[in-house]
């Protein structure tokens, strides 16, 4: 009898030490320390985007803002520079105040490398996504590289669009402080301003209809949207261009252009899925689909149907990619209020500017993030529709499986973007500068032309040069009537000839270019040595080729007076 029951004795408490033990081996699924994961990532990436800044040379559109600030003499100044930039003046006033502290350029890439970092940081830490798509995205092309290597302003749009999204969490408590981060979102460019407006409409479309309002909300949602409204307008008064603007951009004639559409619609798909191709000038292109699409004498849709690889990837994908992005968010309205109407206006944007450079296209991968972030914070809709239901199901499988192959194809866009960046030389500006101050050829008078080519060696020079299109003196661009855009070989020769007066019979000309001769009239050669005229010679002392960016090349000159009688024709021909 005393056997059995020792036996069973042994053999109770097994069962129940396995029902202790058992818990706890399911406590790994709970996540990490969210804090110490979003330190070590950035960490992790500020190593990374490092190394990728140190051999990163910047290009005139980032020299442009620089010199914009730097040039200003107050923050007055700071608005008048940018009169013909088109672009609201936070982060030029930003950069104001470190070019106070110093000349060097590099200062504000370092600075832009801890704006990078701090929305990153955000991202990581509050997002309320899993960590294998944190990761993704921080190491996706757009975050990476587009929006970190590269130093404009619109990693500071993204740092106050996180921001914005961490207080819409607990947006009923938040209203006047995301009506303030929002009127400086959209003081940073037109695209933030158009995500601002649309994140401002959210608000106010979900107070309209919320079962239960107070008079302190209403107060306080309307001091945040007022706040924001000034903030709003205050940017589009920056934007709007000058009566004498004379940007070159194509501004869309009418309406509705299908071709025009089109080709603007093929940035959603490509943005979304965006993979640069593999040459050494890969930036701004993808590996869809060319900038423009083969013509024949036929109609527009005919000429679609006999380039197949542009009707997908400039029609039928762009509205597959859309309508997918409906399917993911149609069961939470507002979402998709946010969804379509953000992504609309930035492709209305597009269609009337035709920019569709990558850095203005990622603003539409912004607003697939911003998406998934905000979606965690508003309910799920119960439609009276079966269809409807069944399309919310359909898309709540498959949001995040579409969500990673969108950043997978990002991190495979930032590999080979990066990898390129570290191996070619993205602009030689820098070159050219430190070929000149190191030959001490910066104590001569200086020209340059084509302006917005030459102007990024000022940025190193500290010295304003002589541009002839604006028949002035000057470092940053303006984009104002007095400018010409297009000179002919005659016209520049006779502006110098006009620049060069008796205290300036020898000066340093900057071209972005090479007069072409020739003996034959059928076989050209660069021009080394030469009479532009009777009495100018020009000799050229070093040139540059282009790096990544192609119209950054330069080519540089010495142009003096001479006496025509003692020029030596068999080694400096006419030049006609």
């Amino acid at each position: 009898m005393s056997s059995p029951q020792k036996k069973k004795h042994k053999a109770g408490p097994a069962p129940q030490q396995k029902k202790v033990v058992a818990p706890p081996k399911t406590e790994p699924a709970a996540p990490a320390n969210p804090l110490r994961f979003s330190i070590v990532l950035t960490v992790v990436f500020f190593v990374v985007a490092l190394f990728g800044l140190l051999h990163h040379e910047m290009w005139r559109d980032e020299h442009q803002a620089w010199l914009v600030a730097r040039d200003a003499h107050s923050l007055a100044q700071v608005f008048d520079n940018l009169r013909y930039e088109g672009n609201p003046a936070l982060w030029h006033t930003l950069l104001f105040f470190i070019t106070r502290i110093t000349s060097d350029p590099a200062y504000m890439q370092y600075f832009h490398l801890l704006v990078a970092c701090s929305f990153i940081f955000i991202f990581n830490r509050y997002a309320p996504l899993g960590n294998v798509y944190k990761i993704l995205f921080t190491f996706g092309y757009f975050p990476l590289y587009e929006y970190t290597l590269i130093s404009r302003s619109y990693s500071l749009g993204i740092l106050l669009l996180f921001t914005a999204c961490v207080l819409f969490k607990n947006r009923k408590s938040n209203y006047i402080l995301l009506g303030l981060v929002l009127a400086l979102l959209a003081n940073v460019t037109i695209f933030s301003a158009i995500l601002a407006f649309s994140l401002a409409g959210v608000l106010l479309v979900e107070y309209i209809f919320a079962q239960q309002k107070n008079t302190k909300s209403t107060l306080q949602l309307g001091a945040g949207l007022a706040i924001f409204g000034i903030g709003f307008i205050c940017s589009i008064l920056q934007i709007l261009p000058e009566p004498d603007n004379s940007f070159p951009s194509a501004v869309a004639p009418e309406l509705f252009d299908f071709q025009r559409w089109s080709q603007v619609a093929s940035r959603l798909f490509s943005t979304y899925f965006y993979i640069p191709t593999s040459q050494k000038n890969f930036w701004n292109t993808n590996i869809y689909s060319g900038e423009s699409m083969p013509l024949v004498k036929t109609t527009y849709w005919h000429a679609l149907q006999n380039n197949p690889l542009y009707l997908w990837t400039w029609v039928y994908l762009p509205c597959l990619t859309f309508l997918m992005g409906i399917i993911l968010f149609i069961r939470k309205p507002l979402i998709l209020l946010f969804y379509a109407g953000a992504t609309i206006g930035l492709l209305a944007v597009f269609y009337f500017t035709l920019l569709l450079h990558e850095r203005y296209c990622g603003h539409l991968l912004l607003v697939l993030i911003l998406c998934f972030w905000l979606s965690e914070y508003v309910p799920e809709k119960k439609y009276n529709v079966a269809f409807l239901n069944t399309v919310s199901a359909l898309g709540r499988k498959l949001s995040m499986p579409f969500f990673a192959v969108v950043l997978v194809f990002q991190v495979l866009g930032a590999m080979v973007a990066y990898s390129k960046d570290v191996k070619y030389k993205f602009s030689t500006c820098k070159d050219a500068a430190d070929y000149i101050l190191e030959n001490k050829l910066d104590t001569l008078p200086m020209a340059g032309i084509t302006d917005f080519s030459v102007s990024p060696v000022t940025s190193y020079l500290n010295k304003k040069i002589y541009y002839p299109q604006m028949r002035d003196y000057g470092t940053f661009i303006i984009w104002n009537g007095k400018r010409q855009n297009q000179m002919n070989f005659e016209e520049i020769v006779n502006n110098i000839d006009s620049f060069m007066t008796r205290e300036r019979p020898r000066i340093l000309l900057i071209r972005d270019r090479t007069p072409q001769i020739t003996a034959d009239g059928i076989n050209y050669l660069p021009l080394e040595k030469g009479m532009i005229k009777s009495d100018l010679q020009m000799d050229l002392l070093r040139s540059f080729n282009a790096g990544i960016v192609p119209d950054e090349k330069y080519f540089i000159y010495t142009v003096q007076r001479v006496d025509s009688t003692k020029v030596d024709y068999s080694k400096y021909p006419m030049v006609n």
